[in-house]
């Protein structure tokens, strides 16, 4: 009986060793938001935010997995998975299989496209301006590289799925992102939808900084956000709520600010910054 007592009393105030609830984090090989190698390591936007939330629950084990980034909204959708993941879009599709948070993960630039310098002054499309996604598709007949099921937001998704005639290559390989970009400095396509920061640290690492820029889309708002999604059982309701509550707290600090802007290029940091205070 005295033994009993003990156990229970050492649960009581040290809860980080007898509570054994996990959060499963679902985690991807996707610079810049998760970079597990090179000089970078470990110092990925998404990567970052979840560690600044492990440091806000210690009495909460944080599990990392890492899958394709195209098989996420499966995984989660999966009721026996008890997993979270940060940083995604809602659309009504994902919240009938998905939990989300009500506060956002994440505030980043808009869907932006990349293209050749070349194609840029040939098309006379000023750096400083906006340009239409569909009319880049209608009229100039321009081949766009995108990745197999990721949604840039409702609008954006919209002109893809549903504007006829279009050249679209998609690509479902691990390293999506990167082979669209270097088919893109080959000209292979001829625009390549991302978002600024993924275009400027892939151009950067991979050598093609000179030969490539960047258009932001009138389709697209000024502000993306990304929301963390769980499970759609007991536990993932239970992990959404607790979640929610802490991003409320680390969006008050520079320390996530700082993760948000980490990887823009300098002179598109101050259009995110102005948003963030």
């Amino acid at each position: 009986m005295r033994f009993s007592w003990l156990i229970l009393f050492v649960c009581v105030f040290l809860s980080t060793k007898c509570d054994a609830r996990t959060i499963k984090w679902i985690t991807h090989d996707f610079a810049p938001y998760y970079i597990l190698n090179g000089p970078d390591k470990s110092q990925g936007r998404d990567e970052s935010i979840i560690s600044l939330l492990e440091q806000q629950l210690p009495h909460i084990n944080f599990e990392r997995i890492i899958i394709p980034s195209g098989k996420v909204i499966q995984e989660l959708a999966n009721l026996q998975s008890n997993a979270c993941a940060l940083s995604l879009y809602k659309n009504k599709y994902r919240e009938e299989r998905v939990y989300f948070t009500h506060q956002s993960s994440t505030a980043g630039l808009s869907p932006s496209i990349a293209m050749h310098q070349k194609l840029s002054i040939a098309l006379g499309i000023e750096s400083s301006k906006s340009v239409s996604l569909t009319n880049l598709l209608v009229n100039k007949k321009l081949t766009l590289g995108v990745s197999m099921n990721r949604s840039y937001g409702s609008e954006i998704d919209k002109v893809i799925n549903t504007t006829p005639n279009t050249n679209i290559v998609i690509r479902p390989t691990r390293d999506t992102l990167s082979t669209l970009t270097y088919m893109l400095n080959l000209e292979r396509i001829d625009i390549l939808l991302g978002y600024p920061s993924e275009h400027y640290y892939l151009a950067k690492t991979m050598g093609f900084s000179d030969n490539l820029t960047q258009r932001m889309l009138t389709e697209a708002p000024k502000i993306s956000y990304g929301y963390i999604g769980c499970t759609k059982n007991e536990q993932g309701a239970e992990d959404i709520a607790t979640l929610n509550q802490q991003l409320k707290l680390i969006k008050q600090t520079e320390d996530y600010k700082q993760v948000l802007t980490r990887w823009l290029p300098s002179h598109l940091k101050s259009k995110l910054e102005a948003h963030l205070q």
